[in-house]
């Protein structure tokens, strides 16, 4: 075919051209001349133009022009011609003509068709437009309810994702969800309508979906795939009304998204405050909740910069602005990164006052604090001290002129003292938490690194089940100062850029500045000359000024348009500032930038010391704290320390009593019993003194800066005035001493702290022997040693009375004292284990105080090195102050020295009081052996004579025994005669036995079976033994074999008390069992001794009157048989001496 032809045949023709026409137009009069010209339109242009025409008219709804089309031939189930044609029902669902698809349905089309690009079906269309009957209509054409598109989408999450709020209607989803639709249905990115709604702002469709109009209400715990609901999707786009609503109708508020997601975390992220007050209002929600990384609403808020947010937050009761993340930052550090001075203010300790309890807030009002300034005064006078109440200290506010009651940094200071030391009277966290931040702040809170260093080195608490577990391990750090030089300047030139003119910004870009190599605002360039020069950088972006003052395109377009800030990218909960740079900047308040201090370290100790309680007062803090941990109310009148403990034990973190020596060492256990056993508390006791009892506190101390030491140290249970050891009062009294240098700076100052806690108890320093501790120890262990030695001679007595009293009774002599009886002290051994028990408390005790002293000087030798580190390296860019730090080093040096002797005195004196206490603690143990060895002789010589006693009354039983044999016949043959028998008469009647017959019948027979058996009862034991022997020798002869030559064994015929002892050829004694696999002891001629031959070897085991048998396995047995006579005659026995006298 020529293609010419084959063009022009697939052209259409005018008449289908017209036809189209006139359909376009609705012209049915036009269309039915059309028609009607030739009744033929079978050709595939035909059937185009009919299917183009159909679509046409069933956009505008004429049923008969669509009748009459179809009549003709139009096919309604016609695919289109082209990619973008649309089918005729189609076009009718999306006009909401109902006839039309129904009768389009009727002729074959189908009803489920999807667009290509789309892959939407007509009920897509027409459910988008609202258009009900349409919809009805297709659906009773066959239409799948539930079809999606290319996304996933159903006809009804393509309504609930459609951003037109108006187009929505309660009857378009109430015909979707009667005609069986998923009210739960999810899109490919876990998405549900109710999820759409919350994503688009819809709060009509939201409304409907939740309401229950529609039969049923939507699940509001629905999450996509990243696991938010649509609460969380309201809260972070802002809707107030639709989060209420959400919230009215069972929303959870702390539902968690992938990262630990709260509703309320995207709320505080974006600083919404309408949706963050309906959130706070709502039941459940926890304002505390965590991400992943540790961050909490009040965290975002804060580093985004969300004043107000940050406000309502703080006014719920149950916000924690202490919590830190997973970076170790709290709210506090998150606004001072982003330079947010006035949230930080808001976020400032100094602020909470009103989130404190009212235990802790009365705690707080009636401790004192010290405040001592060290500087050159009016008078002369080097030292200022004053003593406000922890509350001043920390909360007080000066809102006249918006200031700290007290300062901590001198700068803020008007007499401008040189430096200036807090001591805090309690070892309380939350109290140097405050302390340290309010110090932070005060200084410009510009040194954020550090201040999380600082905060870190909170880690080194240790926290148990019990309140004497939480304590802080030894520890002694430092912090070197970040050398920062020109970095304050470059912030604030930074900050005037951004309010001048381009051409004042390229003036000061111009000016040369060192470059440090640190962090820095500015963002260094390269000029033409190969210098490198910082540019300013502003919220636009960073742009390069030029220095005539000519802007270029770029930077005009900039000026214009600026630069669209593009989202942090990563997932939400990432490192804040990690992706995206905030550059807003806020100035300083007034009174923190005078005076900036230089740069300096930061040093941190955490030591033990020893200390005293009296065991009263011990007693009514052991109660306190166990009525506070009960959570039992206060008291009616409590005094300071009971009000700390109630307000603080039960916090996090919490506060850290006082220790015994005990629970100092034993913190994992209940020490209420060890307590009362001390040896300072026996010595008390025994002396009748007041009693005391060891304690171990602890010492806290940071050196912030060059002008400010921070201590923590407890003073004793309701502080008496009069204390000699009172530890604060010794070391003020320390500075002010004439006999020693004067308190130069603040490192003087840390070392004479730390000297006084470690060397409390020094004999040197105290005039009362009743507070010379170790004096107490080595008193007791004298005390013991003399009781030990009192003991040894007790005993050495009792044994020589032991001694002639045995030999008294050996001789029948009379007991000289009958009242007194010696083997009670042998066996009594109650003194000896009382003095055990006191040398080991002794000794354990010993080793805590070895173990406290030992810790110390570890810490204080890291502590005197932190401190030459610091001085040489804050005078190290000086060469001139070299000798001056030279002769403080030096000075810092001999220091130390002195109290590392001091310390190492203590420990000699504990190691040698420790030696003493272990040579007693040996003798003891040797006073107790003796004394079981005596009494286990004593008991051997009370066996040995019961035996004799039993030996005896077995004579006795032998001899009734054989008084019954020889009687026993004979009385029977008496009394056989003594029956009136009628054969033992005579002729007369009358008894005809005479004296002679029966005596030669009774005493014959009798004595005839008597002695056989009185010989039988003394060989019985031979008797029974030799028929065993014999007839065990017939058992074992069939054994041997023929071809075997028994080995020749010769047999040591014994006594009838010995045993037979079989002997090979080589002389080997076989074993037997009664001498537990041990060959019996030669004889002196050389022959095995038998075991009937009393000597060492078998005394030990076997009883002179036993008649015991022994039997070996093989059928020989060794049989004991008793002696007529049980006197001592072959050996003598002292078993109290240990030995057996032959």
């Amino acid at each position: 075919m020529d293609p010419a032809t084959s063009i022009a045949s697939s052209a259409p023709d005018q008449r289908q051209i017209r036809l189209i026409a006139a359909a376009a137009q609705l012209n049915e009069p036009r269309i039915r001349d059309i028609l009607s010209e030739d009744p033929n339109w079978s050709s595939a242009t035909d059937r185009d133009a009919l299917r183009q025409s159909l679509q046409k008219v069933a956009a505008r709804g004429k049923l008969d022009l669509v009748q009459l089309l179809i009549s003709h031939g139009a096919d309604p189930d016609a695919k289109p011609g082209r990619d973008n044609e649309i089918p005729a029902i189609f076009k009718a669902a999306e006009g909401g003509h109902a006839t039309i698809i129904a009768e389009l349905i009727a002729h074959g089309a189908d009803p489920d068709w999807k667009h290509p690009r789309t892959g939407q079906t007509a009920l897509f269309a027409a459910a988008c437009r609202s258009h009900v009957a349409a919809m009805g209509a297709l659906v009773d054409g066959g239409a799948s309810i539930d079809t999606r598109d290319k996304d996933g989408r159903t006809p009804l999450l393509y309504i609930a994702s459609d951003k037109k709020a108006g187009k929505c209607s309660a009857e378009t989803l109430k015909l979707l969800v009667d005609r069986g639709a998923d009210l739960e249905v999810r899109d490919a990115i876990s998405r549900t309508p109710l999820v759409w709604a919350a994503t688009t702002g819809n709060l009509k469709l939201l409304d409907i979906l939740t309401s229950g109009s529609l039969g049923r209400r939507a699940d509001m715990t629905a999450t996509n795939n990243r696991g938010r609901t649509a609460l969380h999707l309201a809260a972070e786009q802002n809707h107030p009304e639709m989060v209420r609503l959400l919230l009215e109708r069972g929303a959870d508020p702390s539902a968690v998204s992938d990262g630990g997601w709260t509703a309320l975390h995207n709320a505080a992220q974006g600083g919404h405050t309408d949706v963050i007050g309906l959130l706070l209002q709502a039941r459940g929600v926890d304002v505390n909740a965590e991400l992943n990384n540790g961050m909490t609403p009040l965290h975002w808020a804060a580093f985004n910069g969300h004043e107000a947010a940050v406000v309502i937050l703080l006014e719920h009761k149950d916000t924690k602005v202490d919590i830190k993340d997973g970076f170790y930052r709290t709210p506090l550090l998150c606004a001072a990164e982003k330079r947010h001075g006035n949230i930080v203010q808001l976020l400032s300790p100094a602020r909470a006052a009103s989130r404190l309890s009212e235990a802790a807030r009365r705690a707080c009002e009636s401790f004192q604090a010290t405040v001592v300034d060290f500087g050159d005064f009016r008078d002369g006078k080097k030292q200022l001290v004053f003593k406000p109440s922890v509350f001043e200290l920390l909360y007080g506010w000066n809102h006249e002129n918006d200031k700290p009651t007290i300062p901590t940094s001198t700068k803020n200071i008007k007499y401008e003292p040189s430096f200036r030391w807090i001591h805090l009277p309690a070892n309380n966290l939350a109290w140097v938490e405050t302390l340290v931040s309010k110090s932070f702040i005060e200084n410009g809170h510009r040194d954020i690194e550090a201040f999380k260093s600082l905060e870190r080195c909170f880690d080194q608490e240790h926290c148990g089940p019990f309140a004497h577990a939480n304590f802080m391990r030894p520890f002694a750090a430092r912090i070197p100062a970040i050398q920062n030089h020109g970095y304050l300047d470059r912030e604030e030139k930074t900050l005037v850029a951004l309010s001048e003119d381009t051409s004042q910004v390229s003036t000061m870009v111009d000016s040369p500045r060192p470059d440090k190599g640190h962090f820095s605002p500015t963002k260094p360039t390269r000029s033409d000359t190969g210098s490198t020069k910082p540019i300013p950088r502003s919220d636009t972006g960073s742009t390069t000024a030029r220095s005539d003052g000519k802007k270029s395109k770029g930077e005009q377009f900039v000026e214009r348009h600026g630069h669209a800030k593009k989202r942090a990218r990563g997932p939400p909960g990432n490192a804040p500032g990690s992706k995206a740079r905030h550059s807003s900047l806020t100035l300083p308040l007034p009174w923190e930038n005078s005076r900036l201090a230089a740069p300096s370290g930061r040093m941190i100790l955490f030591m033990p010391f020893l200390h005293y309680e009296t065991n009263e007062r011990r007693k009514k803090m052991t109660a306190a704290i166990k009525l506070a941990e009960s959570g039992a109310p206060l008291a009616s009148n409590p005094c300071c320390d009971e009000l700390l403990i109630h307000g603080y034990i039960n916090n996090n973190p919490p506060l850290h009593p006082r220790r015994t020596l005990d629970q100092f060492f034993y913190h994992g256990i209940d020490t209420a019993l060890r307590d009362e056993d001390q040896v300072v508390y026996r010595y008390c006791k025994l002396h009748r003194q007041e009693v005391k009892v060891f304690m171990v506190d602890q010492l806290w101390l940071w050196v912030l800066s060059r002008d400010l030491v921070i201590t923590c140290f407890p003073q004793r249970w309701n502080q008496p005035k009069q204390d000699p050891l009172n530890m604060l009062d010794g070391i003020i009294e320390e500075t002010n001493a004439k006999t020693r240098p004067p308190v130069q700076t603040v490192y003087d100052l840390a070392m004479l702290i730390t000297n006084r806690c470690a060397g409390l108890f020094d004999r040197h320093r105290l005039d009362s022997q009743e507070f010379q501790f170790l004096d107490i120890f080595e008193s007791s262990v004298g005390r013991v040693t003399n009781r030990e030695s009192e003991l040894f001679v007790r005993f050495n007595r009792a044994s020589e009375l032991s001694g002639r009293l045995r030999k008294q009774l050996a001789g029948r002599a009379p007991r000289p004292d009958k009242d007194r009886d010696p083997a009670d002290e042998l066996l009594d051994i109650g003194s000896e284990t009382e003095l055990l028990a006191e040398i080991k408390d002794i000794r354990d005790e010993l080793n805590i105080l070895h173990t406290v002293l030992n810790g110390q000087m570890i810490v204080l030798d890291e502590f005197e090195r932190h401190i030459t580190d610091e001085v040489r390296a804050s005078t190290a860019a000086d060469p001139s102050a070299r000798r001056t730090t030279d002769m403080f080093v030096a000075d810092c040096k001999r220091r130390s020295r002195d109290q590392r002797r001091l310390l190492e005195t203590h420990l000699e004196d504990i190691v040698r009081i420790n030696r003493q206490s272990e040579s007693i603690y040996h003798s003891l143990t040797n006073l107790l052996d003796l004394k079981q060895k005596h009494s286990n002789a004593l008991e051997a010589r009370f066996a040995r004579d019961q035996a004799v006693i039993a030996a005896r009354q077995g004579q006795t039983v032998m001899v009734f025994t054989l008084v019954t044999i020889v009687f026993l016949p004979m009385s029977f043959i008496a009394a056989f005669f003594a029956i009136n028998f009628r054969e033992w008469q005579d002729a007369d009647g009358q008894p005809g036995l005479s004296i002679g017959f029966a005596s030669k019948y009774m005493f014959g027979i009798g004595l005839g079976i008597s002695i056989p058996l009185i010989i039988l009862a003394f060989t019985v034991t031979e008797v029974v033994d030799s028929v065993l022997g014999f007839v065990s020798g017939l058992a074992q002869k069939p054994k041997s074999k023929p071809d075997e030559d028994p080995q020749p064994v010769r047999r040591l015929s014994t006594s009838r008390h010995q045993q037979s002892i079989n002997l090979d050829m080589n002389g080997a004694t076989r074993r037997k069992p009664g001498y537990a696999g041990l060959s019996p002891p030669p004889s002196a001629a050389g022959s095995p001794i038998s075991p009937m031959m009393p000597g060492p070897y078998d005394a030990h085991r076997l009883s002179p009157l036993a008649g015991t048998g022994f039997r070996p396995r093989s059928g020989s047995g060794i049989s004991w048989a008793p002696r007529s006579s049980f006197d001592r005659r072959k050996g003598d026995g002292d078993l109290e001496r240990g030995g057996y006298r032959c």
